[in-house]
């Protein structure tokens, strides 16, 4: 498998989801295709395959620059025990670096157009400012795994975790119904605890009873979460999605831009609290007294 191959699956497998979101209902709710939303997510989404594309190539660079020798060292590895030995590596570093940035001020304005929108769907899986894609772990992996002789790991990985980014943001509930059904129950709740599904990813993206901002930081592996404590299983549709009233909202050119291109108010660097993700805020009218209920 190459980069191109890699692209391909992903985009097959968006295209994919989208039509079964078109199908449900999911991609027809009102204020879903605003000509910003989507203007925004298709950017972001052109700007994860550059960027990724590029830090890949200056990555491969480097190392064979810098270290020539060390070419070809895992070439005699099995290709399955180098691939999953990458992906529970590559997911822990993901794992603490999504949780981080739901406490780190500076990690936090970097994700936080993430979770701006009110509609969880496909549309919003790399809905990410473009320096998120710099610090994520893929490309300098991914250039060692070429370095080593072992490519096919890097595009395969790609594929695999691309390809989920849209399964966990689907807004048709699949998994809802399979929690359901007493046949599949038992199974789902052996699943949930490995993997992401839309239920524990949405629970992360919502807001009120259901949402649970602080927890479920799993991108595809879901077992991180569940042996560090931050696992929540609401097993029920959010009330709704996007940050609380109190975060501040960027336009959308800095949303995706920043520090390129800033508003001139400044950003809003406080990542919201888990109350603030779970209640309802009240101000009172001088603004100085706050309720969460």
């Amino acid at each position: 498998m190459d980069n191109v191959t890699s692209y391909q699956i992903i985009i097959a497998c968006g295209v994919l989801f989208a039509a079964i979101d078109f199908i449900a209902g999911g991609l027809r709710e009102k204020g879903t295709f605003t000509v910003n939303e989507m203007g925004v997510n298709l950017l972001s989404f052109i700007n994860f395959m550059a960027v990724r594309t590029v830090m890949l190539g200056v990555y491969a660079w480097l190392l064979i620059t810098l270290v020539p020798h060390a070419e070809g060292f895992l070439a005699g590895f099995n290709f399955w025990l180098i691939f999953f030995g990458y992906v529970l590596f590559e997911e822990y570093i993901h794992y603490w670096i999504h949780r981080l940035s739901h406490s780190v001020p500076w990690l936090w304005r970097l994700h936080k157009p993430h979770h701006v929108p009110q509609h969880v769907n496909l549309t919003v899986a790399y809905r990410e400012n473009w320096l998120w894609f710099v610090i994520l772990p893929n490309p300098l992996l991914g250039a060692l795994l070429v370095l080593g002789g072992q490519p096919e790991v890097a595009f395969a990985h790609a594929a695999w975790k691309g390809s989920s980014e849209f399964m966990v943001h689907s807004s048709t509930r699949w998994d809802l119904k399979l929690h359901d059904f007493w046949l599949t129950r038992p199974f789902m709740r052996v699943l949930e605890k490995v993997i992401t599904l839309p239920d524990t990813h949405h629970a992360h993206h919502g807001i009120g009873k259901y949402g649970h901002g602080m927890c479920n930081f799993g991108s595809f592996l879901f077992i991180y979460d569940v042996l560090h404590g931050t696992a929540e299983f609401p097993h029920h549709a959010q009330e709704r999605f996007g940050v609380p009233e109190r975060v501040k909202v960027e336009p959308w050119y800095e949303q995706i831009w920043w520090p390129m291109a800033k508003d001139p108010e400044g950003a809003d660097l406080a990542p919201p609290t888990q109350i603030e993700s779970q209640g309802t805020t009240l101000v009172s009218s001088n603004g100085l007294v706050s309720v969460v209920l």
